[in-house]
């Protein structure tokens, strides 16, 4: 079994003490956190518990050369690409927009190259909702997709690989069609140009079995955490689930590695 932090939302305000605050020990472990980053965040978005006091724009998470210095000298972070901006308008999530143009991706992609150095290979839609505007303009960045347990299903693009995909996730509802809720499809999922994976959430109520599932079907395991929206018992529920995936064997790998690109 496979096991990913996936933790979101860093971004220009952020600083390495909110991330030591929470992660000191897991990195003390040489357990790797994949950081969610945004781009290009606007303070009047839907980011932090609280509107950040700045004037409203977009703020670069390159130009927080502390926290750029901070990433890039932690081996055991991984930067994925966390939208562009993170920002709703007219109550749709940003990549819930079905007119959202290819270059917003590519250019949000671009900012965190410039940023750490690196390429993020992997795409986390904000709020996990993503259209297929969304999901063709990841594809055309070349990037691989972490969202919630709504793969499969809430898009469609005419191509056998999704077909495929769309009938497991179908025989999967039908499955646990009289459940509250169904535990998260514990392999990736290929869609051709794209694979996904599915997460929970650390808040999750089903998260602890959600590990025990994937630990019965050798498969993996992605659960989700908000720097800004941190809390101790929301530590110590990761804490616990990190003893029990040591007690299962899991491997705690890179977000990128469960893609398996060259």
């Amino acid at each position: 079994m496979k096991f990913v932090i996936r933790d979101d939302d860093l971004n220009y305000f952020s600083t390495p003490t909110d991330i030591e605050a929470w992660y000191a020990d897991v990195f003390a472990q040489g357990i790797p956190v994949g950081f969610a980053t945004i781009p290009f965040i606007v303070p009047s978005g839907d980011a932090y518990p609280e509107p950040i006091p700045r004037i409203d724009g977009e703020y670069p998470v390159g130009e927080n050369k502390q926290l750029v210095a901070y990433v890039k000298g932690n081996s055991l972070i991984e930067i994925l690409q966390h939208g562009t901006t993170h920002v709703t308008r007219n109550d749709l999530y940003e990549y819930r927009n079905p007119h959202i143009p290819r270059k917003e991706t590519i250019r949000g992609r671009a900012g965190l190259v410039q940023a750490f150095g690196v390429e993020p290979r992997v795409f986390v839609p904000p709020h996990d909702w993503i259209g297929t505007a969304g999901i063709r303009s990841v594809e055309a960045a070349g990037m691989d997709i972490i969202r919630g347990r709504g793969a499969g299903l809430r898009n469609w693009i005419p191509r056998w690989a999704y077909l495929r995909v769309f009938f497991i996730m179908l025989f999967r509802k039908l499955r646990y069609a009289f459940r509250h809720t169904a535990p998260a499809y514990p392999y990736v999922l290929d869609f051709g140009a794209h694979k996904e994976a599915c997460s929970y959430r650390i808040e999750d109520d089903d998260v602890f079995d959600g590990l025990d599932y994937a630990h019965q079907k050798d498969g993996i395991f992605v659960v989700v955490t908000h720097l800004h929206f941190f809390t101790e018992e929301k530590k110590q529920r990761l804490s616990r689930l990190i003893r029990m995936a040591r007690e299962y064997g899991a491997e705690f790998v890179y977000p990128q590695e469960l893609f398996n690109r060259s």
